[in-house]
């Protein structure tokens, strides 16, 4: 029986490096019940196509060695699992060839980019039977927690996705290939925490939207789409770039969330800020039928940032799942629920018609 994990870390550039820092650095904010599986986690081989990041990262972390090719981790029999924080078009190969080589994966959003790679990814990873887990970072959110405890099961479940600012053309993640745009490079975390807090499958999508702020076609950046759940339960989701974040950022606002997700259910509301970090409740019913934990959370300002998003928790929840037999709090089914959502939200508003799932 395992009694370590050993980690190789594919991507060493801000996200793999923050993993890893919060993973064996900032255990002030992390869960207390997850400290014993942060020290059973150790790095032992780190990649990256900039060899230097991947030398810079080992010289702080440690590690046995460090490469620019990724085979060498997958050829490693002692190598248990690995963290893919690179370019979104290389998340469902690099899965792929780890889960064909025996290791666990941790991967960032968006797991991956197409339908048909949905598909390719779980059916591995239901065959092989090894944890795959994707790293949604505002389930982990203490806001979000709290309204899933309070609210489980909504009656309507309203998303804002929406970014301040335009994508600039150039930039990888705007890219059709390489990162597939706003609204499934960024907005897929709150699409995410939409279903997360929905509680049920998406049953079809009503969508319109289009090109409205960048020169390519065929990266859509604009967004409304109206929701039926399996559960009979609706929703709406509003997704893109092009401005409206910064109208709810302001000084002389209390509470920011340029970001958000709203659940109503029979009189019972609440609002998730940001990515999962901060909430609000509100109720119409009888004290006696049900009382809100509180009316403002603002874990934010209260413990910080990090403290507030949940992220320390990732990578020792990983190894926990995988010490422990788990099953990861997002799974391949998450991960490919989101993209192909996204992907059928936006084949109905290019062909003007409900999709079903």
């Amino acid at each position: 029986m395992m009694d370590r994990v050993r980690l190789g870390v594919i991507g060493c550039g801000s996200l793999g490096k923050l993993h890893v820092n919060l993973n064996f650095n900032r255990k002030d904010i992390m869960s207390a019940d997850l400290h014993p599986f942060a020290e059973k986690l150790e790095v032992r081989g780190l990649v990256d196509i900039d060899l230097a990041k991947a030398e810079a990262l080992r010289e702080t972390f440690g590690g046995a060695y460090a490469t620019d090719d990724p085979e060498r981790l997958f050829a490693d029999d002692k190598m248990d699992a690995v963290l893919i924080t690179t370019w979104h078009d290389t998340h469902a190969p690099l899965s792929l060839r780890a889960l064909a080589s025996g290791k666990h994966v941790l991967v960032e959003k968006p797991m991956v980019m197409t339908e048909k790679e949905c598909d390719d990814v779980v059916e591995a990873v239901e065959r092989t039977g090894l944890k795959y887990m994707v790293a949604f970072r505002s389930r982990f959110g203490k806001g979000a927690k709290d309204v899933k405890r309070e609210i489980p099961h909504p009656d309507n479940v309203i998303t804002h996705a929406r970014t301040h600012g335009i994508w600039r053309e150039g930039m990888w993640a705007q890219d059709p290939i390489k990162g597939g745009g706003q609204i499934l490079s960024q907005g897929c975390h709150i699409v995410d925490l939409m279903f997360f807090l929905a509680g049920a499958e998406p049953e079809s999508v009503y969508a319109v939207g289009g090109v409205y702020h960048h020169s390519r076609p065929d990266v859509m950046d604009t967004l409304n789409a109206a929701i039926r759940f399996n559960n009979g339960s609706v929703g709406a989701l509003i997704a893109g770039d092009g401005g409206a974040g910064r109208l709810m950022n302001h000084p002389k606002l209390a509470y920011q969330f340029p970001f958000f997700v709203m659940v109503i259910d029979k009189g019972r509301s609440a609002l998730v800020m940001d990515h999962g970090h901060d909430a609000r409740f509100e109720s119409c019913v009888p004290e006696s039928e049900w009382t809100p934990p509180y009316d403002v959370a603002d874990y934010t300002h209260d413990l910080g940032s990090e403290a507030a998003s949940g992220m320390a928790d990732i990578l020792p929840t990983f190894t926990r799942c995988i010490l422990n037999d788990e099953t990861p709090p997002a799974t391949a089914r998450d991960g490919a629920r989101t993209t192909r959502f996204i992907r059928k939200c936006f084949e109905s508003a290019i062909t003007g018609k409900i999709v079903t799932f």
